[in-house]
């Protein structure tokens, strides 16, 4: 895995352009059994992506990642809903669009790449008819050039014989495979913003080092274009993203640029997850957990959610922290937000 203490390991910061996607104050939730208050999984979360940049969304499973690129996508399980807040692409905002819309944007203005290509690809269309139905859907081209821009797709992302590989099956291809021709999908009709959902998680390290050197290329190149990176992993943080944003129990806990995040994490929960994280310079270091479980999403948010695992903790901390004022890219929710580890 990526070594996160080495400045060279660090993905470069990158001159971010105007905002593409802004999400602002969103709350989601799914109803409370019995007429009671829904249970929120995302609490007034504030994020902006902006062009020719790399956001990296990080925290542990059950944190509300997946929950948050699923909203952006329009794609929220049923019965959950957006509470309130803003979802925003180019000043458009997406909170009240109908599934007929929802499906307009997605595969055009929006690309996903799922964590497990087996779930995301239609295993009874080949490869060539499920790019082919995106492109035509999205682009205005003539039938002629539908399998033309299909294999020039599929080759910008490695993939050999591309041309053979159209008429294949999911199931015909390896892992690392699927998973290109995921971000073939993904990029082929050239959206606005890219969302990467935990995209090499069932991938072994050899084939996750590729997968993750083509999504750092084709997001960086990808013209006027924003990208979201969803990890529980540091190291593919710092390899892939130009920002990163900590979330814990559906809430932003820390941003900034990737290189001062991790020499300077601010909130207990961001150290927390740099000391547990396995490095190449540390023989004889114990690896340090973080105690306790992360809470569940029907847990009280009153006080600070990472109280009863942080060492930090003091009274203060029985009122919830706001997430501070950006200072010089950098925010925080903590009362003790100190650097250090």
């Amino acid at each position: 895995m990526i070594e996160t203490a080495r400045p060279a390991a660090i993905a470069p910061v990158t001159a971010a352009g105007r905002p593409i996607l802004e999400i602002e104050g969103l709350r989601v939730g799914f109803p409370g059994p019995g007429g009671n208050p829904p249970t929120v999984v995302l609490d007034g979360v504030d994020l902006t992506i902006r062009q020719g940049e790399i956001l990296g969304l990080v925290g542990e499973s059950g944190s509300g990642k997946s929950m948050l690129a699923l909203a952006a996508m329009g794609l929220l399980p049923a019965p959950g809903r957006v509470l309130s807040g803003a979802i925003r692409i180019e000043g458009r905002d997406l909170t009240s669009l109908s599934e007929r819309a929802w499906q307009q944007l997605r595969g055009g203005t929006l690309g996903m790449v799922f964590q497990d290509p087996m779930t995301g690809l239609n295993p009874v269309r080949s490869i060539g008819a499920t790019l082919g139905e995106s492109i035509r859907r999205h682009q205005r081209v003539a039938a002629s050039d539908v399998a033309r821009i299909a294999e020039a797709a599929l080759r910008a992302v490695g993939i050999p014989a591309a041309r053979e590989r159209l008429s294949a099956y999911p199931h015909q291809l390896s892992g690392g495979l699927r998973q290109r021709v995921m971000i073939a999908l993904a990029l082929v009709n050239r959206p606005r913003v890219i969302i990467a959902d935990e995209p090499t998680t069932a991938l072994d390290a050899t084939i996750q080092a590729q997968i993750l050197d083509l999504l750092r290329e084709r997001l960086h190149h990808a013209e006027g274009a924003g990208g979201l990176m969803i990890t529980h992993d540091l190291g593919v943080a710092a390899e892939v993203c130009d920002r990163i944003a900590v979330i814990y129990h559906g809430r932003i806990v820390e941003t900034g640029q990737t290189r001062e995040v991790l020499a300077d994490p601010r909130h207990p929960y961001t150290a927390g997850l740099l000391a547990a994280v396995p490095r190449f310079d540390g023989r004889g270091r114990r690896l340090v957990p973080i105690p306790g479980q992360p809470p569940g999403p029907a847990a009280e948010r009153i006080s600070c959610s990472f109280r009863p695992r942080c060492a930090r903790a003091s009274e203060a901390c029985s009122a919830a922290p706001a997430l501070s004022p950006p200072v010089q890219g950098r925010s925080v929710a903590c009362h003790h937000s100190g650097g250090g580890q």
